[in-house]
């Protein structure tokens, strides 16, 4: 055989070849050269239908002792240094420090401001002594002339001029004036004392008062562990822990010491998923450092509004609180991450299709159904969803061939 007849041979069986290939293609894609079969299709078939609600959290314990931080300071406190998470403390450990320098300022301040204003009372009481004696002394020389002048007064006015019976009577009432006066002024400047006193007692009453919280606060500078356990950080309801350099209001959850004898699971589903999620539905949870042990529980609580659980992140998701049917502490602990579904509804025999292959509008959802060559459209009446797939539960059989996406016949 030639060369030529050779290189025949083989680009024939080449094409056949492609030709095989190309066969086999349309027999599984249910394609062929008509437009109308170019659609993908499936086979409805009645199985097992699973509505779940896939989810991510972590675990959580159902009883555990909080620590705060101080509650008898004013303003907010500054986060010095915090124990480490998922560390064994016993009770009595130091678990947290605030920063005290300003108290420390605060209470130096007080001090001084303390001493001033007692040695102000002190120079003010001093001042009101002496004021009171001068006044007394000015007052008894006025009261003895008073005195001399009544006991001399002029009996026989003919023995003496006009200007002198006229400088006696002036003198005697000028010595009762200023008796009077001198009266007023020490009654004036005893009340005047008085209250300069009682101002400079409520200033250092305050000052004491701001020493005293001071001294609290620095005595209240370390928090220790009511318990022996481990230690879990708290989180915000954005889900973000408590760090060291935080300012937090006194009384705020610093963390717990959570029992490990109950153990519980915490979910975060996102609202666009959450639709029939109902307390006492049955969870099961997968603990990502232990993927192959199976935690079984049910649905105890769920919020009442989706939150962020990420300041950065708009995406708000539903908190879910799962209570676990075991826990064993020799592999569980508070803070492990997990995975789990939430199983909604389960039918046993359904049929479903995928969910791309139901169209709606307002007031109905049908199908295409294959008929032929090409086809047609078909309504049907849903039931459930999840996720991946929609329930049918009229308008469609075992055996019909469903167009996954909407064929261009109907375009």
């Amino acid at each position: 055989m030639s060369a030529s007849a050779a290189g025949i041979n083989n680009l024939s069986a080449a094409r056949w070849v492609c030709v095989g290939a190309l066969v086999l293609l349309s027999s599984l894609f249910g394609c062929s050269s008509d437009r109308g079969d170019t659609t993908l299709t499936m086979t409805v078939e009645t199985s097992e239908f699973l509505f779940s609600i896939p989810a991510k959290g972590e675990l959580v314990s159902a009883q555990a002792i909080d620590i705060n931080a101080p509650s008898g300071n004013r303003g907010t406190l500054t986060l010095a240094w915090l124990k480490e998470e998922n560390t064994r403390v016993e009770k009595g450990d130091v678990v947290a420090r605030f920063d005290i320098s300003e108290h420390e300022l605060r209470q130096q301040r007080a001090e001084l401001e303390l001493e001033k204003n007692q040695l102000t009372e002190s120079v003010t009481e001093r001042g009101v002594e002496r004021n009171q004696f001068s006044i007394s002394q000015q007052a008894g020389v006025v009261s003895e002339q008073k005195a001399l002048a009544e006991r001399f007064t002029i009996d026989d006015l003919s023995i003496y001029s006009k200007n002198e019976i006229i400088d006696q009577l002036l003198s005697k009432d000028y010595l009762t004036a200023q008796e009077a006066y001198l009266g007023w002024l020490q009654v004036s400047q005893m009340t005047q004392g008085q209250a300069q006193l009682q101002l400079l007692g409520l200033e250092s009453n305050t000052h004491r008062d701001t020493i005293r919280l001071s001294e609290e606060a620095l005595a209240q500078a370390e928090v220790t562990a009511p318990a022996s356990g481990i230690l879990i950080h708290s989180q915000n309801f954005r889900g973000e822990k408590v760090r060291e350099g935080q300012e937090l209001w006194p009384g705020s959850r610093l963390g717990s010491i959570p029992s490990l004898e109950q153990m519980q699971a915490r979910l975060y589903i996102l609202e666009n998923e959450a639709a029939g999620v109902e307390v006492g539905q049955l969870v099961e949870v997968h603990l990502d450092a232990y993927p192959g042990r199976l935690l079984k529980g049910t649905v105890n609580a769920m919020a009442n509004i989706a939150s962020p659980r990420n300041r950065n992140s708009p995406t708000k998701f539903f908190e879910v609180t799962v209570a676990l049917e075991e826990s064993d502490p020799s592999f569980m602990r508070p803070g492990q991450k997990l995975t789990g579904r939430i199983l909604v509804a389960q039918k046993s025999s359904a049929i479903s299709i995928p969910n791309q292959a139901v169209f709606e509008d307002n007031e109905e959802a049908w199908v295409y159904v294959k008929s032929g060559r090409t086809f047609k459209r078909q309504e049907v009446t849903v039931g459930m969803r999840s996720l991946t797939r929609t329930e049918v539960t009229q308008g469609l059989n075992e055996g019909d061939q469903v167009a996954l996406l909407r064929p261009r016949l109907d375009k």
